[in-house]
């Protein structure tokens, strides 16, 4: 079996009025899914998702083009052989970025082709499974009126989520008042998890300033609280996980390869490490991540936050590792992440069923290609000043 074609995908859904969001970090309109399809010349294909084109499409689509002459005529099933010519094709310029990003998505997309071609799903080709199911959280509580956020994660709790997450990530007194609001209403019978986002907003918190928020959120019992320090500053991470009593810290989820998150790793930062696998290299890059987190004691809860491409591609690898530890469900306006699943997502008793397709369990067509037709020269608008 050969490669034959490398086609990148570029999709959008502009966001109805009531759809919009917003958070300490921005807001959003419009949402890109940036995806790849590789074909064989036994007709299969597989599907990819390049996260990081979320950002920035044509770029991610340029990339892609770049890489593609590295891949036509090779044998799909040379994932690692063929991970790592990309790889260091980008020695100078991509081993961060958009550029893993678009190798990320490519080679979820091997994975793909090989699972689809030899009629298995990707969690046997990765060793098998640990668990049939996975243990998921809602991902939402973004900007919005204490009444309405507490209606919000009432609404999840109702339809059998046993955990949830909010965004914060403003200050100690706001974030500590939401999540106040939410233990006294609600109660603690539910995980409840905290994204405090500091790799994104425009200013981020200072070690001492980062303290006082983790200090304040302890009395609360939260399940973790995310990303309270800037990515790169690793040493106020481990000072800020030092102080954080019995709260989980978590963090990594703009990590690209295994190299960063044995940085945060080695250095103490984090309890929780949150790679996605749409752009911290792919499906096999994460996995190496995760069993070197798992030899350090440290668990894998990653970010899912695209289409169902990838989504799809997180349970798997899920499955497939012995230290998972909870799945991102995120909850804003994404078609997307159901239409691309070959079957609707199944979750009982908080959890979501791997799926058993051959491959990822993902498909697209012309008709979500023309539905989602890509919109040019739209961005996600994030804060640069206070």
């Amino acid at each position: 079996m050969k490669i034959t074609k490398v086609e990148p995908i570029l999709l959008s859904y502009r966001y109805q009025e009531n759809e919009k969001w917003g958070w300490s970090g921005g807001e959003v309109k419009v949402w890109h899914t940036s995806l790849v399809r590789i074909w064989s010349d036994e007709g299969i294909y597989g599907l990819g998702e390049m996260g990081t084109g979320h950002y920035i499409p044509e770029a991610a689509k340029a990339i892609c083009e770049f890489l593609t002459p590295t891949l036509i005529g090779q044998d799909p099933f040379q994932i690692d052989v063929l991970f790592s010519r990309m790889y260091k094709l980008g020695a100078n310029w991509g081993r961060r970025g958009i550029a893993m990003g678009v190798i990320s998505g490519i080679e979820n997309a091997l994975w793909d082709l090989k699972g689809k071609a030899l009629g298995v799903p990707v969690w046997s080709l990765l060793g098998g499974q640990y668990r049939k199911s996975v243990r998921t959280y809602a991902s939402g509580g973004m900007e919005k009126p204490d009444a309405e956020l507490i209606k919000e994660v009432s609404g999840y709790l109702e339809r059998g989520f046993t955990a949830v997450k909010i965004r914060g990530g403003w200050n100690r007194k706001k974030d500590t008042h939401i999540v106040k609001i939410l233990r006294d209403e609600l109660g603690y019978d539910f995980d409840l998890a905290i994204d405090c986002g500091q790799g994104y907003v425009p200013f981020a918190w200072s070690a001492k300033e980062a303290i006082g928020v983790v200090k304040s959120l302890e009395e609360y019992q939260l399940m973790f609280i995310e990303e309270p320090c800037r990515t790169d500053e690793l040493s106020v991470y481990a000072r800020v996980r030092a102080e954080s009593g019995s709260t989980p810290i978590a963090g990594g989820e703009n990590g690209c390869s295994i190299f960063e998150y044995k940085a945060l790793i080695d250095n103490g930062c984090v309890d929780i490490i949150q790679p996605d696998v749409t752009h911290a290299g792919g499906i096999g890059e994460v996995k190496r991540a995760a069993e070197y987190a798992a030899l350090n004691g440290i668990t894998v809860a990653p970010h899912v936050f695209r289409s169902g491409a990838s989504f799809a591609a997180h349970l798997h690898l899920l499955s497939a590792i012995p230290n998972a530890f909870i799945c991102e469900y995120q909850q804003i306006a994404n078609p997307l992440r159901e239409e691309l699943l070959n079957s609707p997502i199944q979750m009982k008793n908080g959890e979501i069923l791997v799926p058993t397709d051959p491959g990822l369990g993902i498909h697209i067509d012309d008709k979500i290609i023309e539905k989602y037709a890509y919109i040019p020269h739209t961005e996600q608008r994030f804060k640069v000043e206070k």
